[in-house]
Order: structure tokens, then C-alpha cells, then sequence
């Protein structure tokens, strides 16, 4: 997971939220009338997924543009889930562009106490380059060393909420980060710095994991 910018709120989505929130409102929190129908969030899939290319902003796997179903076809999540924060509902800054596997499949309405790792938090000490780290032996993301007690109940319910270690997201990761080494050290010396500025800078899939690997370069003075 690495810090996404999500940009300004886009045209309409105003107009949304003073005509729809209150329905989810009534629902969740007065009991009135059943479950809201409306879903106008959809619509902004591609407001989102132009920031990363369609990167999920959880996992970090490439989600599949083109597709309407299955774990890798991009949906809209809710940050703080409806049922808990309903007047978020259409809140821009409540929606996170999610692969359907990390959506529906792993975090679901789930909702710790602690919260969870935001990737577009504001303050720079919320973001998650603050809360994880990479194992480069064995791919996992871990909780970043010297974590208070809540930050780290928090860094861990996301790591497991969010399924961000299970297999096929481990494996992945994994082979990205041991690809992104072979690529440096193919490269002479004096290029490298410039080639690891690039590849920071860009949205591509595990880009998160890249700067636990690059510490590392650094440190060794491989780069």
C-alpha cells in the first residue's frame, strides 16, 4: 500500500450526496424505510482510477478496466463503510478505487475500532509508508517497527481485514519486488538512482513495496 492522492471532487457528485445521503441516513441510523437502491458512486470509477491506472489502492494488484464481475474488476469502496458512516455515503473523500476481491470478498463492512490504514490519508504521519514495511525474504507486509499500540492494532487489522498477505496477493508481490531488484542491478550504476526515482514516481502494481527495497539498495550502496 503506498499514499494515493485523490484529487479535487469531481462534477456532480455534490448534487448526489444533498439528494441521496439522507436515504442512507434514515436507513443505517433511524431505521426508516428499507436499504437505499442508489449506487451514483459507480460512476466515478474512472475519476479514481485515473490517479493509479486502475491499481487497486489497497492490495496494489491491477485491476481489470474492461471488466464488470470478478476479484480483480474495479468497484468504488467506501472507507468507512455505509452502515457505519452513512453521511459518508457520497463523500469524496470516503471512496477508494478497490479491486471487487479487496471490496466485497475481504473487507466487506468490517470496521475496527482502531480503523484502518488510510491510503489518501491527509496528515503525512497517517500515511501508510508510516505503518508498513516489506519482508523482502518472504514478500509479506508487515507493520512497521516501533508502532504504538493502537497504530499497530491498526496497521495489522489492515493488513488481515484486507487480505493483503493471502497467496495469490503474496505471491505477486513477491516476484514484483524480486524482479525490481534484477532490473537494478542490470543496470550500470550511475543510472540507477534515476531508474528507482522512476519507478517510485509511477503507478505500477507493488510500487508500495519499493521503498522498503530501496532502503535496502541504499543501505548495501547498491544504489
Amino acid at each position: 500500500m503506498r499514499w494515493i492522492m485523490r484529487g479535487s471532487v469531481p462534477v456532480g457528485v455534490s448534487g448526489y450526496a444533498k439528494q441521496f445521503t439522507q436515504g442512507w441516513v434514515n436507513h443505517f441510523k433511524k431505521g426508516i424505510g428499507g436499504r437505499p437502491n442508489d449506487h451514483y458512486w459507480t460512476q466515478y470509477r474512472k475519476d479514481l482510477g485515473k490517479h493509479t491506472h486502475y491499481i487497486c489502492w489497497y492490495c496494489e494488484r491491477q485491476c481489470d478496466c474492461k471488466a464488470e464481475s470478478g476479484g480483480l474488476s474495479p468497484t468504488v469502496d467506501h472507507f468507512r463503510p455505509i452502515s457505519r458512516c452513512p453521511s459518508l455515503a457520497y463523500d469524496w473523500n470516503n471512496w477508494i478505487l478497490s479491486c471487487r476481491r479487496c471490496n466485497e470478498q475481504n473487507k466487506q463492512n468490517k470496521w475496527p475500532d482502531t480503523g484502518y490504514v488510510d491510503p489518501c490519508a491527509d496528515q503525512i504521519t497517517e500515511r501508510p509508508e508510516n505503518y508498513f514495511s516489506y519482508d523482502e525474504i518472504s514478500g509479506r507486509i508487515e507493520p512497521e517497527d516501533g508502532l504504538p499500540p493502537d497504530e499497530l492494532k491498526k496497521a495489522n487489522s489492515t493488513i488481515e481485514n484486507l487480505g493483503l498477505n493471502k497467496l495469490d496477493v503474496w505471491y505477486y508481490r513477491f516476484d514484483w519486488m524480486r524482479g525490481f531488484v534484477a532490473d537494478v542491478m542490470e543496470l550500470p550504476h550511475s543510472e540507477r538512482r534515476n531508474f528507482v526515482s522512476f519507478i517510485l514516481e509511477q503507478p505500477s502494481e507493488f510500487a508500495g513495496s519499493a521503498i522498503t527495497v530501496v532502503q535496502r539498495l541504499q543501505r548495501d550502496g547498491i544504489i
